[in-house]
């Protein structure tokens, strides 16, 4: 796998936790404790010396060939879709995107009275290939995400998803080792342990049950500024900016997100065009000739 290149100012860290997840991802099954296995999914812990333990989630999408890894790491990743999977999650913005696959974010995470909200400041990375996808976070400090009053910043150490073709299906690992930080009780990051790796089994259920919002396939000579996809409208929207000759974005389009297709809708200077994809079921929603900034929308026919 090719990493697109960038020199933007937490490149360094992305890479380095990107490193660090595929180590943790790659390690064999006898380096972690088994814990249980809970709505199909297989729980994992491992220490490191640290006094926060490193939490893992295993499950197998078994749905042959209908998904790839990247449809299912969509899924991961898109927050529209993490507001249906995952009931912790409160709200999240993408403060910057430095490529299609690398961005700076904010999140905040519900947590019940009298703890206060936990939030995160963080920056992903994306690291796909046909047969296997990468997704890295962790926690950095930047000035575009100042301390927010009411919520405790906590620090993502390290958390990322392995996502694979798999025999009969697509595996997906889900692992990440979180401070939570200041005052919690015990029973409640008791419960955060367990159910946070968990979360592989809730995107499995998301993908079965829905499929997955456009996925970003190319962005040749533009700026990808902005993505965003609204679950319940079906609306998915993306900012870019041409630069250069040949500029044009290329998202794959579920059929079973949109059983009846989708109408695309651009602000600024572009065309489109909807094509078949190989894969049965499956669309190409084809952006070119973008000049400058275009915002475009993909919404359900």
């Amino acid at each position: 796998m090719v990493l697109l290149e960038s020199n933007n100012r937490h490149a360094t860290t992305s890479r380095k936790s990107l490193a660090q997840f595929k180590e943790l991802a790659g390690s064999p099954l006898s380096d972690w404790e088994f814990s249980q296995e809970k709505e199909g999914v297989k729980l994992y812990t491992k220490s490191d010396g640290s006094s926060i333990t490193i939490v893992r989630g295993d499950i197998t999408l078994k749905t042959g060939d209908k998904y790839t890894p990247r449809e299912v790491a969509t899924v991961a990743t898109q927050s529209g879709c993490r507001k249906i999977w995952d009931e912790k999650f409160d709200t999240s913005e993408v403060k910057e995107m430095f490529t299609p696959l690398e961005s700076l974010f904010w999140v905040k995470l519900k947590a019940p009275w009298p703890v206060s909200p936990r939030d995160f400041t963080g920056i992903a990375l994306r690291d796909f290939d046909e047969d296997e996808c990468y997704v890295s976070m962790s926690s950095v400090e930047d000035p575009a995400a100042p301390p927010v009053s009411g919520c405790v910043r906590g620090n993502l150490i390290i958390s990322g998803w392995k996502v694979y073709k798999a025999e009969g299906g697509i595996g997906i690992t889900y692992i990440t080792k979180v401070d939570m930080a200041g005052s919690i009780p015990s029973s409640f990051l008791k419960s955060i342990h367990l159910q946070v790796p968990l979360c592989a089994g809730k995107v499995a259920n998301y993908v079965s049950t829905y499929g997955f919002p456009p996925a970003t396939l190319a962005a040749d000579n533009v700026n990808y500024k902005r993505e965003s996809f609204d679950h319940a409208k079906r609306e998915f929207v993306s900012e870019v900016e041409g630069q250069g000759d040949n500029a044009q974005v290329k998202w794959l389009i579920s059929g079973q997100m949109f059983p009846n297709g989708v109408k695309v809708t651009t602000d600024g200077t572009a065309s489109h065009e909807i094509v078949d994809a190989e894969a049965a079921g499956k669309k190409y929603v084809i952006v070119k000739g973008i000049q400058g900034a275009v915002t475009v929308k993909i919404n359900k026919a």
